[in-house]
């Protein structure tokens, strides 16, 4: 038993329960806690990280992360190997003997909103890591760029406004 010592408001309104996902886009992030257990069904150990954004208007706001490090589906632990590939780059440990070593230390990450098919929710999943200097305002954009040669190239050898595959007659 232990004792609240008025430590609480009565008043206080209840939660709705309810979390609405983060918009998507580039964030500051960092690891605050971390677990290994094995996952729900027994058939593998799931790396369960909860990450905490680092400024901006959503400072503060959780987001969680779970790598199906160990898996009898070789599919989904080569995703979750991957994906904690690029975690270690972006925090800069890459090799960890213990989770608690990527704790509190900020890296960028591209987060998307999915459904969830389980209950038809929306949720927040990383999409991209950055890491080895990516820059997030740049990353992803297919756009030309100011030192983008393409176009005096194409200029160059006449291929300009023309199809790089073959048309159908």
């Amino acid at each position: 038993m232990a004792s609240l010592g008025g430590s609480y408001n009565p008043d206080a309104e209840p939660s709705s329960g309810s979390f609405e996902p983060l918009p998507a886009g580039d964030y500051t992030l960092e690891i605050v806690e971390s677990d290994y257990t094995a996952n729900a069904k027994g058939n593998g150990m799931v790396l369960k990280l909860t990450t905490q954004v680092v400024g901006g208007e959503y400072d503060g706001r959780k987001l969680f992360i779970n790598l199906n490090l160990e898996h009898e589906n070789e599919k989904a632990q080569d995703i979750a190997q991957r994906e904690f590939a690029a975690l270690r780059r972006a925090v800069g440990v890459l090799n960890p003997k213990d989770s608690e070593e990527l704790h509190f230390k900020a890296f960028q990450a591209k987060v998307g909103v999915e459904k969830r098919k389980d209950n038809g929710e929306f949720t927040n999943r990383v999409k991209q890591y950055y890491f080895d200097g990516d820059a997030p305002a740049a990353a992803n954009d297919n756009r030309a760029s100011a030192n983008d040669n393409r176009p005096a190239q194409q200029a160059a050898t006449g291929t300009a406004n023309k199809r790089p595959w073959p048309q159908r007659r």
